[in-house]
């Protein structure tokens, strides 16, 4: 029997497909890595944390703290631990916090903070998706980065529609910047809102031709 279906009822079939083939994903690396794992989230938006608590609440988190996030990044880490009961790892700062770095020196940082996070670990999880920049246009959900560790990324196929659906759906916990006119958030030193009718990262690292925080090369 042919099933009618209106618009919305397209969109939550979608969001329930994306959903859960990046259960899926995360499960399957809870399953084979188990304490051995941890979720990284930038605190921009919480998806990936949404996604992995609704497999296991177990499953560690961690935020990698520079010592140059905005307040309202640090308090999102708050809201999330609130709203799930955990306590999120927080790796970092290891050196004085300078108030004169240019924009990209934060980001510098950041990579050997990651590795502090990874120590003792085999797989790590990151949200990054396809869509968002030319350089993960062709990111596969199951890959080796450059240290030999396991890196998933579960919602990576997703396109922007169904990240926004996702997270209306779900009640996501945001960065309260993203509704300032804030599109990609990192730094205070590096981050601003982007001019009108650009791609949506062009608000960060302005002044350069540099895409990327050095996590995910």
């Amino acid at each position: 029997m042919e099933t009618r279906l209106d618009r919305s009822g397209i969109d939550r079939i979608n969001i329930r497909i994306a959903t859960d083939a990046a259960r899926e994903a995360i499960r399957w690396a809870h399953v084979t890595f188990g304490d051995r794992m941890v979720v990284l989230s930038s605190m921009q938006e919480t998806t990936l944390v949404e996604l992995a608590m609704r497999v296991d609440r177990s499953i560690p988190i961690a935020f990698l703290d520079n010592g140059h996030h905005f307040a309202e990044t640090l308090d999102t880490v708050r809201r999330v631990e609130r709203r799930y009961g955990i306590e999120v790892e927080r790796v970092g700062p290891v050196e004085p916090v300078r108030d004169d770095v240019r924009s990209g020196e934060c980001c510098d940082l950041k990579p050997a903070l990651l590795e502090t996070a990874l120590a003792g670990r085999d797989a790590w999880l990151s949200g990054i998706r396809r869509s968002q920049t030319a350089h993960r246009s062709a990111a596969p959900i199951v890959e080796r980065d450059r240290r030999g560790k396991v890196k998933v990324n579960p919602i990576v196929q997703w396109n922007d529609d169904e990240h926004r659906r996702f997270v209306a759906e779900y009640d996501v916990i945001r960065n309260p910047l993203l509704d300032r006119g804030y599109t990609s958030i990192g730094c205070r030193t590096c981050t601003a809102p982007p001019p009108d009718d650009v791609d949506v990262r062009s608000g960060r690292w302005a002044d350069s031709d540099r895409e990327e925080c050095g996590l995910h090369l």
